[in-house]
């Protein structure tokens, strides 16, 4: 079994930069991403992940890549799934910890740096404290992000392939709608899309019609003519998600709704120009918004660039809520979503998978970008 996206070669460089002598993975998300391991909610058979809170699974990393796995012993299928020659079985939440302790020990590490995810459960964080109160223990969020930013061949394949589903999920929706469909039956064909095309699931089915609440459907909620419904869907594919959202209404376009989409469209498109490697993503983001007020004198839009891999939002490099002071590298995947409110419609805007090439970025998504009318 080979690495999805983890390599010893990236897991040592960050461990280094970050002077951490061993990281442990405690989340779901990054088990699976340093074991290859079935830990997440939308496995085939998602046992792991639901008995997680008595049985956990956790990997070690140790600085120079080498890892160890503890693992639910009754699971007895790690060869398949997994890289990881060091795996040890255990059958408590305390069995686990002493597997942790005890790996730690023979790593001669006890005194060491020791990484810790923010999300590890306190019971975990309060043992590993307790047992070496002569380590230094230190927040190991940013080690895991600094190993995912950069995306191998295949993770960015997956990606792909999943932003593939979630457009074709966007489309038969699009196809469907008419007066007086409701949220809940456009729902039920985009869920009924992913599966028929192989997706483990979705990791947001975000829908709006008119002025509904995008985050919130599923009530009832019935499309008129000229309502701008929203349609945002993330696709899980072998582990891996996509974002992609598009505009689309029945009848004509309520007046002013093109041009709004219009300028959504340059804004990203904009990003898009000139987003390159070695290009600062705090400086891009300020960049962008000085030329949405050459389209418009008033207003705002919110403009964010988010990497996108094993979550859908792994970490914002540009928005209005948070923006890294780091430049863009060769083989980032981002989603670059701008938004506009309209009316009584709320966002009105577009969203895309990017990843990031040495001569710019290519287009993962393939859709239409402007409004789709019915």
């Amino acid at each position: 079994m080979e690495p999805i996206g983890y390599s010893k070669k990236k897991a040592s460089e960050s461990l280094e930069k970050n002077n951490i002598d061993v990281l442990i993975a405690s989340t779901p998300v990054n088990v699976f991403y340093t074991t290859g391991v079935p830990t997440l909610h939308v496995a085939h058979n998602p046992i792991l992940y639901v008995l997680y809170n008595q049985y956990p699974t956790l990997s070690l990393v140790r600085r120079d890549g080498e890892e160890s796995l503890i693992i639910w012993m009754v699971y007895s299928s790690v060869e398949k799934f997994s890289w990881v020659k060091d795996v040890n079985g255990i059958a408590s939440p305390k069995a686990a910890m002493k597997e942790v302790s005890d790996k730690i020990e023979e790593w001669n590490l006890s005194n060491k740096t020791i990484g810790l995810e923010s999300l590890m459960p306190r019971y975990q964080s309060e043992f590993l404290q307790k047992k070496f109160p002569n380590a230094t223990f230190v927040n190991g969020d940013q080690a895991f992000l600094d190993m995912r930013l950069i995306k191998t061949e295949e993770e960015v394949k997956r990606i792909k392939k999943s932003t593939e589903i979630s457009e074709k999920a966007i489309m038969n929706m699009i196809d469907s709608i008419r007066v007086g469909i409701t949220d809940n039956e456009l729902l039920k064909i985009a869920r009924r899309t992913i599966i028929d095309e192989g997706a483990e699931g979705w990791d947001h089915l975000t829908l709006g019609i008119g002025s509904s609440d995008p985050e919130a459907p599923g009530v009832g909620t019935i499309m008129n003519r000229g309502d701008i419904s929203r349609f945002d869907i993330g696709t899980i594919w072998k582990g891996y998600v996509s974002d992609v959202s598009r505009e689309a209404v029945i009848g004509e376009i309520p007046e002013g709704g093109k041009e709004v989409m219009d300028r959504m469209i340059q804004v990203q498109e904009y990003c898009v120009d000139n987003i390159r490697p070695g290009v600062n993503a705090k400086q891009l983001y300020n960049r962008a918004i000085n030329f949405f007020k050459t389209l418009q004198k008033r207003g705002r839009c919110f403009i964010t660039g988010h990497g996108i891999g094993l979550e859908c939002e792994e970490v914002h490099l540009f928005s209005p809520m948070k923006t890294l002071n780091i430049q863009f590298e060769e083989n980032m995947v981002l989603d670059i979503e701008v938004w506009q409110t309209f009316k009584k419609f709320g966002l009105v805007g577009i969203e895309d998978c990017y990843r990031i090439k040495s001569s710019g970025c290519e287009r993962l998504s393939s859709l239409y970008k402007n409004i789709y009318i019915n």
